[in-house]
């Protein structure tokens, strides 16, 4: 039985999953609903706060892209992903084109945030970028931009939400 994946990391870039996941198909570019980017050394989704007092400029949903699946390509994945102990599997809501369609993204299971190396975010640009049209890049770089920048000054600050966990090992 095929599954959707939705993808916001370095899942995003077609050459990887390719390599990881030879028989997963690319659905397309949307958006995971209601979730933002966040780094913690790599990526994480949480919930959005728009709409409850957060600021009107918040970027409320994370650029994504959706995969259909095989059975193989989630047991691949999920080794990938260092599930269940550093990723667990939610389910989320993604939109494209004006439809919706319901799938799991990895969720990482600890909190916290670290700065991601400029060249694994790179990749997550660059693999995004390839799904969506030139005239959404900007949303994407916002996104990104925001989750770096909260993060950068969360381990400035020493922010006791700031916890390192893992490391170069992740990946």
């Amino acid at each position: 039985m095929k599954k959707i994946y939705i993808a916001y990391g370095a899942n995003t870039n077609r050459r990887a999953m390719a390599r990881r996941c030879p028989n997963a198909k690319p659905i397309g570019a949307g958006f995971i609903v209601g979730h933002k980017f966040k780094f913690n050394n790599v990526a994480d989704i949480v919930p959005s706060q728009v709409g409850s007092g957060a600021l009107m400029n918040e970027i409320s949903d994370a650029p994504a892209v959706a995969w259909e699946i095989t059975p193989d390509c989630e047991k691949a994945l999920d080794r990938y992903e260092g599930f269940p102990s550093l990723y667990r599997k939610i389910d989320v809501t993604f939109k494209a084109d004006g439809e919706y369609w319901n799938g799991f993204a990895y969720k990482m299971n600890y909190t916290g945030f670290h700065t991601p190396s400029p060249m694994y975010v790179d990749g997550i640009r660059t693999g995004l970028k390839g799904f969506f049209n030139a005239g959404q890049w900007d949303i994407i770089d916002n996104s990104i931009d925001s989750a770096i920048i909260k993060s950068f000054r969360m381990e400035e600050t020493g922010s006791p939400l700031t916890k390192r966990v893992g490391g170069k090992q992740w990946r």
